[in-house]
């Protein structure tokens, strides 16, 4: 399977932090097991470390083929078998986006507009998605390029507005009582990334080599979120433990310039990131399904297909929240990220070194 389109390597990692991002502002007490939120950012650099560790694998196979995504490799060390693996691989990408689909939905219909239609916002969102990856990995880069950029500028502007409610005594030393929220963030954060998946499917379509921004793109999101957690500790508190989504309060106590709850530009910067988030979903499901969707007019209809089963998925999780939580427990989500992050790109690896007769060193 040949990429014919090549983009920057820039262009591929925007999309990858976007797809990091939208999980990261989404995170409470509840779901990282603690009030005390500085000690996550610990977590968050945990993670990117293991992330490090498990890109090797990928970036050897790169390396090997460079023309060929993880799943593509799949078939070609193991036939009928690697059709399987690429198949679970399409499988995966579609409960991923129903993960991020479903927790924006929980995020909107618990602070902005209950009353909304729920099937109508999805609809939306995932026809805009479908539309970009069934136009290409080019048209998805470059949007995420300017999504962005002004998720960065908007997000700026909401922490430049929060300077004045920052009180330094709200926080607390870290690790106080215990490791215990930092082992779960951790978990957390794994659980919730598809990045590397996604990055192993991605890969063959970068223009130039990938190793040198990685470590700047794996790094970027602690700093994101360190910057991020400081201000929602320091300027909520202990309120900021009680809230579902404290960062968005943390935005509808922003005021800039007279104008007074910045958590409408919040949600719109989340939706634009989001959209970004789910055509890079889809467009990994296409290409996991290559072998098989080679006109364009069959891409359409199988990315059709898969947002019509997520958008089936996420109404039916969303409608009741304890329904949600269990579904999308951090537990189960875990599982799936390190089957196909790091345990599948593993054993792919070790087949390829085998088939080419190089042995394991």
């Amino acid at each position: 399977m040949k990429a014919k389109t090549k983009i920057s390597a820039l262009q591929l990692y925007m999309m990858l932090f976007l797809s990091r991002a939208i999980a990261g502002v989404t995170l409470n007490a509840g779901s990282v097991g603690g009030e005390n939120f500085l000690e996550n950012i610990f977590s968050s650099l945990l993670h990117c470390a293991v992330l490090c560790v498990f890109a090797l694998p990928l970036f050897s196979l790169n390396r090997t083929h460079p023309d060929l995504s993880l799943p593509a490799v799949a078939e070609l060390r193991m036939g009928a078998a690697g059709t399987v693996i690429s198949a679970l691989y399409a499988v995966f990408f579609l409960v991923s986006n129903a993960f991020a689909l479903s927790l924006f939905i929980t995020l909107l219909f618990n602070t902005m507009d209950p009353i909304a239609s729920r099937f109508s916002v999805a609809l939306a969102l995932l026809a805009i998605a479908v539309y970009g990856a069934v136009k290409g990995i080019e048209t998805v880069s470059r949007a995420a390029i300017c999504v962005t950029a002004l998720f960065l500028l908007g997000l700026t502007v909401i922490c430049i507005a929060l300077l004045p409610n920052v009180r330094p005594e709200y926080t607390k030393p870290v690790f106080q009582n215990g490791t215990e929220q930092f082992w779960r963030g951790a978990i957390v954060f794994a659980a919730r990334s598809s990045s590397l998946a996604e990055f192993a499917v991605l890969m063959p379509f970068a223009a130039e080599n990938t190793k040198g921004k990685f470590a700047l793109w794996n790094i970027s999101i602690p700093v994101f979120l360190g910057i991020l957690l400081f201000f929602t500790v320091s300027c909520l508190g202990e309120y900021a433990y009680l809230q579902i989504f404290p960062i968005y309060t943390l935005s509808s106590i922003a005021e800039i310039a007279g104008v007074q709850r910045l958590d409408a530009l919040f949600i719109g910067l989340c939706l634009m990131a989001l959209v970004v988030r789910l055509a890079v979903g889809f467009f990994a499901i296409s290409e996991s399904c290559a072998r098989f969707v080679r006109k364009t007019e069959s891409r359409a209809l199988l990315l059709g297909g898969a947002a019509l089963l997520t958008l089936m998925l996420s109404l039916w999780v969303t409608a009741d929240y304890e329904r949600f939580r269990e579904i999308f427990r951090a537990e189960f989500l875990l599982i799936l990220t390190a089957v196909f992050g790091a345990v599948l790109p593993c054993f792919l690896w070790i087949v390829d070194r085998a088939g080419r007769g190089g042995g394991l060193r």
